[in-house]
């Protein structure tokens, strides 16, 4: 039966590229929740989700729970979100936001890795990957900062102290092969 290791920790802290990189070295199928953000239902505002309920549930990725629960059954399945063919692999890297706190999906995940990275490290990361998208409106990005500042940033100091549950925690400011080396040496002691 296939392991499943999430992946979790808040927006740029190196979550998709790790599952990558992760994937990779274990030669393992490997799932991307925002992959299914199409094909699903989430909070319009998650700044206004995070005053009012918090409920991870709101988040409803009937497709992504499909999927998890084949590969965990050791089942082959076209993945309704990408169309490719997902194969059970021993390993399944889950880029997982929410980690367990996602019950849908969190129920299939068997060990939890958070990426423990600073907010300034994370909020950089968000404007660098932003602003290599070709449609990116830099003159936007002042307000952008500035609602970070007055409104968000409180969901992502909520959400970076929501490592419990995890398995382990690394350092998401560590070079990448230095966190899979960590994660790799964390997975053999296990076994």
């Amino acid at each position: 039966m296939s392991k499943i290791i999430g992946i979790c920790g808040i927006s740029g802290s190196g979550k998709s590229t790790l599952t990558k990189a992760l994937g990779t070295a274990l030669n393992a199928t490997t799932l991307y929740w925002d992959d299914f953000d199409e094909i699903s239902q989430a909070p319009h505002d998650y700044v206004e989700w995070f005053e009012k309920s918090r409920d991870y549930n709101a988040w409803k990725y009937d497709g992504l729970v499909d999927v998890l629960q084949h590969l965990k059954n050791d089942s082959k399945i076209i993945c309704p979100a990408t169309k490719k063919e997902l194969i059970p692999t021993e390993y399944i890297i889950f880029d997982a936001p929410m980690g367990y706190k996602h019950l849908p999906t969190g129920k299939y995940i068997d060990s939890l890795i958070y990426i423990d990275t600073p907010l300034d490290v994370a909020l950089a990361r968000r404007i660098l990957r932003d602003f290599e998208k070709p449609d990116f409106d830099k003159s936007q990005l002042k307000q952008e900062l500035e609602h970070y500042l007055e409104h968000a940033r409180k969901v992502y100091v909520y959400a970076a102290n929501e490592k419990e549950g995890s398995h382990l925690i690394i350092n998401g400011y560590m070079p990448i092969e230095d966190q899979v080396k960590f994660i790799l040496s964390f997975i053999h002691t296990r076994n």
